[in-house]
């Protein structure tokens, strides 16, 4: 475990908000998170280091294809999934492309876990490339075939000038240093690429009511929490300029609302319950159930632009 200043303003004054255990029970630590007294950070601190990290990804976090499936059940309920999880990802797809105005080029997905979202791009015809710090590497190489590296961003040390687009959805705010992550893939995108980066965000209704039970805040997987002003003044600082901000997600995908007031209903639990004694039947069930219900508030959220989800898209600046 190691502790950090602020990686925005370097301030070492923070105030504690709460105290969180991890969901899937690798650590009996209480991860503090708290917020920088100077620019409003909010960070979790103490933290696992880089060389620590990556053991508090179960094999389980991201979905695949090839998870156990015990029986008629869950077999039937995988390919549930899957129908639905291409359905969601195909429509953020849609819309990075929309955005780009592409429709072939370079496409890296940083974090891209088993490479999912990765295989839809490559089916619209980009030249995909990946990385992905946890085991899923293995996974999206040798189960979909994609060109994917296993390590961090810095690691893959990919050319200047490289990428058409680059994606990071959920992912920003799993690094160890945001700052950094901006500055390297600044180097790499092309100057008229875009890159387009959705985080939870911060003020949203969900956190404002449910605080540390939102189910977004994922510690010690979480390491940083962003609202629409501080992906605007790291991307700023880092000389992109912002193009679009998109506070809506797919209508049947309330993010993290389902999970947020039934935590039980988590399919990241349900993978690793089903690894080891077989499909909580009932629990699928019940989620899916609740994921068809809610979708109304989610909307409204959004409406609002005080959605659970915030997808920024940025350019570099002209010289």
């Amino acid at each position: 475990m190691e502790y950090v200043k602020c990686n925005f303003c370097n301030n070492n004054d923070t105030k504690l908000l709460f105290s969180k255990k991890d969901k899937f029970g690798l650590s009996d630590c209480d991860f503090r998170v708290v917020q920088c007294q100077n620019c409003g950070l909010i960070y979790a601190n103490p933290r696992p280091s880089e060389d620590e990290i990556v053991k508090f990804y179960p094999d389980t976090y991201s979905w695949k294809e090839t998870l156990t499936a015990k029986s008629k059940i869950t077999k039937v309920i995988r390919r549930l999934e899957k129908i639905y999880r291409y359905h969601l990802l195909s429509y953020e797809t849609s819309k990075v492309v929309k955005v780009a105005k592409r429709k072939k080029g370079k496409l890296l997905d940083v974090g891209c876990g088993s490479g999912d979202r990765l295989d839809i791009f490559r089916r619209l015809g980009f030249d995909t490339y990946g990385v992905e710090i946890s085991q899923s590497a293995e996974y999206a190489r040798g189960h979909l075939g994609l060109n994917v590296k296993q390590g961090d961003l810095f690691e893959a040390n990919y050319p200047d000038s490289f990428f058409d687009i680059i994606t990071l959805h959920n992912v920003l705010e799993h690094t160890h240093n945001p700052q950094k992550i901006i500055e390297e893939l600044h180097r790499i995108l092309k100057e008229d690429g875009i890159v387009a980066i959705q985080v939870p965000n911060i003020d949203c209704i969900q956190f404002k009511l449910f605080k540390k039970r939102w189910a977004a805040v994922d510690v010690p997987r979480d390491l940083y929490y962003f609202n629409v002003r501080l992906l605007k003044k790291i991307l700023t600082k880092e000389k992109f300029v912002i193009i679009n901000i998109d506070h809506f997600n797919n209508w049947w995908h309330p993010p993290t609302l389902v999970i947020t007031l039934f935590p039980n209903l988590d399919p990241q639990r349900a993978w690793a319950e089903e690894e080891k004694r077989g499909n909580p039947v009932l629990k699928r069930l019940l989620w899916i159930f609740w994921t068809l219900i809610l979708p109304p508030f989610a909307f409204f959220e959004s409406l609002i632009k005080r959605g659970a989800i915030v997808t920024v898209y940025a350019k570099r600046q002209l010289k």
